[in-house]
């Protein structure tokens, strides 16, 4: 399981460096006929960009697909030429380059001026997959960060190269331990898999990997099945033995031994057959260390001298190496050899040092690649403040001018623009009167139809509430069950007819509204009124009866009558200012 995502990382490379165009690669004049956008992304994005380091036959290869991008004015097409650059610089250098990450700006500038979303997304994927291959991850964490936010706003079927891209942010979320969001990845873009094909073999096997790496061993058994099956189909050698593999490391950790052997021969016999020789190694390292457990030491010696004999002198083996000299050591103590097994033991130690040496170094190539980058952001920050000054300078400049002149033409013309600006304010002045006048005199109207709609009701629902009152008299005997009916319908009219203190202040604000300072003057003119008597006295401006005071205000026409007497005595016991209009109006 340690290993099994190499050849996924092997088959994306070979897209990026140009090593499947055989297969895929298109001329420009075939790329102008496709009529589907996403289709002409696909084969402009396979296009060749392998070409020995020769940076001009790049170049020169890659010019017509700029130049009918510029021809047909083709945003996308012209993208995709910039991403296709900056992978035949990457490819060319083999490392981190100006050139490449100057076609990347080119590409997000043009998409500034044109946004896109899909290939914004896309961009971001392919600068930090370039900066995760050339271990920058640091670097490639904005890029992969913004790439997936923006997943949730793409359209997937819109995205060229699906599989491939998403591959990318799997790698790489996977490489900083976020297992469940590669999986999702692998996942949503498995259905844009052709049914076996080695494609479509390479994502499941992937989604067993990544569910592997969570523990979760149940789910990573069921893909590694599925994608056996899709392999079998391919009739796929190379993945049928790489499979086993995997299925032999499930077999081993539920304790089925001789399966798991058997599994993981399958899988050297084949990848030697093919001419696999590192899956081959690793296959026989791994059997070698289970051999080492069930303390077969002359088997497990015979793995050990199979997977050296596979080895080569590079430095991606050197991990290998030491995982050799380890197991030789403890292969050198079960046979009782302790002059080898110190021997295996010092070798190990130094590889294990040269190692950790060779990973110290990279981290301090990290710090210094940091150091020069943030170096490099400082000076170009400085060009930027320094363009922005200068450029606030000629600003403040025009400016001045520009006020200079004004100032002229003010000084020259100051009596005219005075004078129309009187006129202006005033008739601006006039306006707002004349609007405002017209909303309050829409507000007072709609005020008056509503009081007088609320007095027309209450005197409708008086005469309703009198025929209920005579109806329940007349059936009261006769017929119980419609008794009850128009009784429950003569409480709820009672119920919507009685003024509250609720409906009374709302009331009281619209009364107010029509008829300004009545009920203020009132207070003010008869201090010994209370608000009951103002119900009295608003309720009277609105020249309703008694009987309708009465059903209002939920009391007898008795009662309405002792009010306004009393109200009356009130009144006439007041004789502030000599007012006298209000005792008129109670009779």
């Amino acid at each position: 399981m340690k290993t099994i995502l190499f050849y996924s990382f092997v088959l994306v490379s070979l897209v990026l460096s140009g090593n499947l165009n055989h297969v895929y690669g298109q001329s420009v004049a075939e790329i102008s006929a496709i009529e589907n956008p996403v289709v002409q992304l696909e084969a402009v994005l396979l296009l060749p960009i392998r070409f020995d380091g020769d940076t001009i036959k790049l170049r020169n290869a890659l010019a017509p697909v700029f130049e009918l991008a510029d021809k047909k004015r083709n945003i996308a097409l012209k993208w995709a030429y910039y991403m296709r650059m900056a992978d035949g610089f990457s490819i060319a250098f083999d490392r981190i380059n100006s050139s490449s990450e100057r076609y990347y700006r080119l590409a997000e500038q043009l998409l500034r001026v044109h946004p896109d979303a899909e290939l914004e997304m896309l961009g971001c994927a392919r600068e930090g997959y370039y900066n995760f291959v050339y271990r920058r991850v640091k670097e490639a964490f904005p890029f992969f960060l913004r790439a997936n936010d923006l997943k949730s706003k793409v359209n997937i079927k819109k995205i060229p190269l699906v599989v491939k891209h998403y591959q990318f942010m799997a790698s790489f979320y996977s490489y900083i331990g976020d297992q469940a969001n590669a999986v999702i990845y692998l996942e949503e873009a498995l259905p844009f898999t052709k049914p076996a094909s080695r494609e479509r073999v390479d994502l499941i096997n992937s989604i067993a990997v990544y569910l592997a790496k969570d523990s979760l061993n149940h789910q990573a058994f069921s893909y590694l099945n599925r994608a056996m099956d899709e392999a079998k189909l391919a009739k796929d050698s190379v993945w049928i033995g790489i499979i086993s593999g995997n299925l032999a490391d499930h077999a081993w950790r539920k304790g089925e031994r001789e399966k798991a052997i058997a599994l993981v021969k399958k899988n050297i016999a084949l990848s030697m057959r093919y001419n696999e020789r590192t899956d081959a190694m690793r296959a026989n390292l791994n059997l070698a260390n289970w051999y080492i457990e069930l303390k077969e030491w002359k088997l497990a010696e015979q793995y050990t001298m199979a997977c050296e004999h596979l080895m080569e002198d590079k430095p991606y083996f050197l991990k290998y190496k030491m995982e050799l000299a380890k197991s030789k050591s403890n292969i050198m103590r079960g046979l009782g050899r302790e002059g080898e097994e110190l021997k295996q033991l010092h070798l190990y130690l130094m590889l294990k040092d040269s190692l950790e040496k060779r990973t110290n170094d990279k981290e301090i190539q990290k710090m210094l690649w940091q150091r020069e980058s943030e170096k490099y952001n400082r000076t170009i920050q400085a060009t930027e403040e320094k363009r922005i000054r200068t450029k606030r300078m000629y600003q403040f400049i025009g400016i001045v001018l520009m006020l200079i002149f004004a100032i002229v033409v003010l000084l020259v013309n100051k009596s005219k623009i005075k004078i129309k600006m009187r006129n202006t304010l005033l008739e601006k002045d006039q306006l707002a009167l004349a609007y405002e006048k017209q909303l309050l005199d829409q507000e007072l109207m709609i005020l008056r139809n509503s009081l007088t709609e609320f007095t027309d009701t209450i005197r409708q629902n008086d005469v309703v509430i009198q025929q209920l009152r005579q109806e329940v008299v007349k059936i009261s005997e006769s017929d119980p069950a419609y008794l009850t009916q128009v009784t429950d319908n003569l409480n709820a009219l009672l119920q919507q007819h009685i003024m509250t203190d609720e409906r009374w202040q709302k009331f009281k604000h619209v009364f107010n509204k029509v008829y300004p300072a009545y009920l203020t003057q009132m207070r003010q003119t008869y201090p010994k009124i209370t608000e009951n008597d103002l119900k009295i006295l608003a309720l009277l401006k609105l020249d309703l009866s008694n009987a309708s005071m009465s059903e209002l205000l939920c009391v007898s026409v008795e009662a309405v009558r002792k009010a306004k007497q009393r109200l009356k005595k009130k009144l006439e016991q007041t004789e502030k200012y000599g007012y006298s209009g209000a005792i008129r109006c109670i009779r």
